[in-house]
């Protein structure tokens, strides 16, 4: 019997409802990769709370304790019809989020600016999107900027913002086997 491939874990988030937004596609496309396989890259989809603090931090949690490689968090964006991976965050939010809380620092102190950590160019090319710099200032922006400071450099962390019209998870599981689903060791 040969021996077992190693395996990795890659984390998927997705947003639930907000606003008038009842079926948000970021959330169904986390959900429909949870438990999926690609290579040696097993996959945990995990639908959050559109929250600046509840969000991020069970998104945190879950890598902590999946041990995870990689954390792509999904959010919608319904103002565009491309995918864009998003490759840096501000240390500001803008607006209420679902629990009516305004987060305009999401860290005292902290830098105003991360950038993601994760292959941008790979995986936008692997999922037919385009790399973007900026996540915006809503809740998405406070996942990246505050998921990347915690887990980062650790693990791989990185956004994708989704249209409405949303994403084949199948086209997300390909570009999570280019980045991470081969065995290095053949």
């Amino acid at each position: 019997m040969p021996p077992a491939r190693p395996s990795v874990r890659v984390l998927v988030t997705g947003f639930g409802r907000f606003l008038d937004v009842t079926d948000n596609p970021s959330g169904r496309i986390a959900r429909a990769l949870d438990g999926r396989v690609v290579g040696r890259a097993v996959v945990t989809g995990l639908e959050l709370p559109v929250s600046f603090v509840d969000g991020p931090a069970l998104a945190i949690r879950a890598a902590v304790d999946l041990d995870a490689i990689a954390v792509i968090g999904l959010g919608v964006d319904r103002r565009t019809t491309t995918v864009d991976v998003e490759t840096r965050a501000y240390n500001r939010g803008d607006g209420l989020d679902v629990d009516d809380r305004a987060l305009p620092v999401l860290e005292a102190g902290g830098p105003p600016l991360l950038y993601s950590n994760l292959d941008a160019a790979t995986l936008a090319a692997a999922i037919g999107g385009r790399v973007d710099d900026d996540a915006g200032r809503y809740v998405c922006n406070a996942w990246l900027y505050t998921v990347g400071r915690a887990l980062m450099p650790a693990r791989s962390v990185i956004f994708v913002h989704v249209p409405a019209a949303g994403l084949d998870p199948e086209r997300l599981l390909h570009g999570i086997g280019v980045l991470f689903g081969e065995d290095p060791t053949g």
